[in-house]
């Protein structure tokens, strides 16, 4: 029986767009971003702010020095935020609902300007986005990332919460091999999926 529905966050409840991220940093004179920009797992620099071993302000700085000269905090943190697209208006009906019958989780490779982004965009549709999670495990809070297993099992020490009784959901395949190791129900959400109708069909299953 399915208590526990563990969300990703990129990919999955926001959606991503790249490109838009690679083009505003290449304005800004980051001419090779996509070189490090990754849809599920992120490398270099990028990997360690989202490990949260360096803060937004020593980012920030990285990318100043690698572009030669000084860009504004907000340039940066606005280009960042351009990799965050919208969230449909039936996924937060979705989290709500579902949080009225099951414990819903955010685990989510992320960073604290990438939050920000969010944060705003759940706002914006008058929603706080705490309402939407019994609790969001960050990975730049945790200092862990998916698909390593040890984030897993932290947000299951945390929480309290049994693999064989929790769905996982997420856009990246590592992740998901990642879950069904350690005994997650997985729903890999692959490019054309819909979301909100393929839950409702895996919980009416397990029913």
């Amino acid at each position: 029986m399915i208590r526990n529905i563990v969300f990703d966050l990129g990919g999955v409840i926001i959606t991503l767009d790249r490109q838009a991220c690679v083009d505003s940093f290449k304005k800004l004179g980051f001419k090779d971003f996509d070189d490090i920009l990754n849809d599920f797992v992120q490398d270099g620099f990028f990997l360690e702010f989202e490990k949260g071993a360096i803060d937004a302000a020593r980012f920030r700085e990285i990318i100043c020095d690698h572009i030669g000269h000084i860009v504004k905090d907000y340039e940066i943190d606005n280009a960042m935020g351009d990799f965050l697209s919208d969230i449909p208006v039936k996924r937060f009906e979705t989290l709500l609902r579902l949080k009225k019958s099951y414990n819903v989780f955010l685990l989510s490779n992320t960073n604290p300007i990438a939050m920000s982004k969010v944060r705003d965009i759940f706002s914006a549709y008058g929603i706080d986005m705490n309402d939407c999670f019994d609790k969001m495990y960050l990975s730049y809070q945790m200092k862990m990332v998916k698909p390593n297993n040890e984030i897993f099992l932290k947000m299951m020490e945390d929480s309290r919460i049994k693999a064989e009784e929790s769905l996982f959901i997420d856009d990246g395949e590592m992740n998901i091999n990642t879950a069904n190791s350690l005994g997650f129900k997985t729903l890999h959400l692959k490019k054309g999926i819909d979301l909100d109708s393929e839950i409702e069909k895996f919980l009416n299953e397990q029913k």
